[in-house]
């Protein structure tokens, strides 16, 4: 279901499929729990669905064959570990060459198209340069994540944003209250909520921001590296906290520019040796880290 805010996107690209002037490559631009994929997919659907209707009618073979994600005129491509290889790029081309099962529209999603090697971004410049009739690439991909300028001079860009008003209502009826300083820190990508809570997450993450905001933090080495090692996608989410802390200290001038430059420099290090080092001593650098963050 795509979500209320992003509801006029759908419309616009309902509106360019029904005119015919849908772009064969097309770039979403989106946070994480935004809804791209929830975009994305329904696009999909419309498009693979036998019924020449701008949405998709949910009872032809290809929406059942949808359903059961089972349609051999659909292919979702994700990174594997990390990136998107060349010889994933190469199986896109592939796929779109042979014929459609339907006689109809073939449509790729990819996840996370900011991990493309150069040389599968090379690889995809031809499908998207040269594309075949009825064939429509969608691309993911996080907005501040770098692309090749290639690849962006020749997608349809869209980039997807969250009304707050519609965001706190979404909130609101997941039996979140949407006023809390915690939960208003993710009003740009709700989705997060709803999957935290689904997931059983919701504590922990409320416990990460009150740990965020401790002023002896080095006091909170022991409960947040029971929380790392618990879920290693709870780093990225103390450090955000960590840094709107810091950016607020800084506006409010009760930390200087160069101490907030330190600080936050230091943030970016423990996130990217986390995900980049293999064999990291989380304790030690966490340790570290705090003694950074709490240094005034």
């Amino acid at each position: 279901m795509i979500p209320s805010w992003l509801q006029h996107n759908y419309q616009q690209l309902q509106q360019l499929g029904a005119t015919g002037q849908l772009h064969h490559g097309l770039l979403l631009l989106g946070k994480e729990g935004v809804g791209s994929f929830d975009l994305a997919y329904q696009l999909t659907l419309d498009l693979l669905c036998m019924s020449n209707g701008t949405q998709a009618c949910g009872v032809c073979k290809a929406c059942t064959l949808n359903k059961s994600q089972t349609n051999p005129d659909f292919m979702l491509v994700s990174a594997e570990k990390d990136s998107i290889s060349v010889e994933q790029v190469r199986a896109i081309s592939d796929f779109f060459v042979s014929t459609a099962s339907f006689q109809g529209n073939k449509v790729v999603i990819v996840k996370d198209a900011h991990a493309l090697t150069l040389s599968a971004s090379n690889a995809l410049l031809k499908t998207l340069e040269e594309p075949n009739a009825n064939r429509y690439l969608v691309l993911l991909s996080d907005p501040n994540a770098p692309l090749p300028a290639t690849i962006l001079s020749r997608c349809f860009k869209i980039t997807l944003t969250v009304d707050a008003n519609q965001a706190k209502q979404f909130i609101g009826d997941l039996g979140i209250d949407a006023t809390q300083a915690w939960v208003n820190a993710f009003l740009h990508r709700p989705l997060c909520l709803k999957q935290w809570q689904e997931d059983g997450q919701l504590s922990a993450v409320e416990s990460l921001y009150q740990l965020s905001q401790q002023q002896t933090l080095q006091s909170c080495h022991k409960q947040l590296l029971e929380l790392f090692n618990q879920n290693t996608d709870y780093i990225d989410i103390f450090a955000q906290f960590c840094a709107q802390k810091l950016q607020t200290e800084l506006l409010s001038n009760t930390l200087d520019v160069k101490r907030y430059q330190e600080k936050n420099q230091a943030l970016l290090s423990f996130a990217h040796k986390f995900k980049e080092v293999k064999g990291l001593n989380l304790s030690l650098q966490l340790n570290q880290l705090l003694k950074q963050l709490s240094y005034l």
